[in-house]
């Protein structure tokens, strides 16, 4: 190798040195500027960031039916060979109707409940619980507080009196006010549904003329007080049993049989649809 070619070679290597070193220099000051003067990058366009859409109660209600029920025996089914009840045959027609899963969070019924012990029992954190979580919310009261002890003939005949049941009636329609509001109170959106009241006693001369009209006058006091809430109704059932009581009545002449409870669950269905 000559001189001059030797010469040449070390030239080529100290030029790429040099470069080399001016690549490292730039990097290396780009680097410390963007540390010193970061760039400005919206959140949502970060690497590894993706916005979803928010979702609320109101989206939520539409992808499943929750049910929470409360209220007296006939919420329990009370009189219904099968155990089923409205409340379970609510849930079955949906399933069939809806293209949705329908679930019974809890059945807090109690027989013989009257509206005054319902309030303190929604008032607890374990009704809450349960409440809170439904969308659907079905409920019925009123009958004990009218007619408790009638179907065992346990009524005086003073308790059977007109003006006796009146009274009954105001004092139980202010217990029903609570009973909603509180219902309110724990769940701000749910459908809430009230069962309107009957008269067991349709069929009996004595009692047709006098249970009509403290039924009549329940169901009207609580509509009026219901109706002010675009998300409560209350579903009729007066109609349903005034000529058809040998037909829906069980045998203690109080509650409903199957056929009974299946009729009010279809009333029930079609509020909700």
């Amino acid at each position: 190798m000559s001189r001059k070619t030797a010469s040449r070679q070390w030239l080529w290597i100290a030029s790429c040195g040099v470069g080399c070193t001016l690549l490292l220099l730039v990097g290396f000051g780009l680097g410390i500027a963007d540390i010193i003067y970061p760039a400005s990058v919206p959140f949502a366009d970060a690497p590894g960031v993706k916005t979803s859409p928010t979702t609320d109660t109101a989206s939520h209600s539409e992808q499943e039916i929750r049910i929470a029920a409360l209220g007296d025996s006939l919420t329990r089914g009370t009189g219904d060979g099968t155990g089923q009840g409205y409340v379970r045959r609510v849930l079955s027609t949906l399933e069939k109707s809806k293209e949705k899963p329908v679930t019974l969070l809890n059945n807090l019924a109690v027989n013989g409940l009257r509206a005054d012990q319902l309030v303190e029992r929604i008032e607890k954190d374990s009704a809450g619980y349960v409440l809170k979580q439904a969308n659907v919310i079905l409920l019925t009261i009123g009958g004990n507080d009218l007619f408790q002890g009638a179907q065992s003939e346990q009524m005086s005949a003073k308790e059977m009196q007109l003006d006796t049941l009146i009274a009954k009636v105001d004092a139980g329609i202010v217990h029903l006010k609570q009973v909603l509001t509180q219902l309110r109170k724990w769940n701000p959106d749910a459908l809430i549904i009230y069962v309107g009241l009957y008269n067991p006693f349709s069929d009996l001369q004595a009692m047709r003329e006098i249970g009509n009209a403290v039924v009549q006058k329940w169901n009207d006091s609580a509509y009026a007080f219901i109706n002010k809430d675009k998300n409560m109704m209350m579903v009729p059932t007066y109609d349903l049993f005034q000529r058809n009581s040998s037909k829906y009545l069980s045998s203690d002449h109080f509650h409903p049989n199957g056929d009974g409870y299946d009729a009010i669950a279809k009333r029930i269905v079609q509020s909700i649809q």
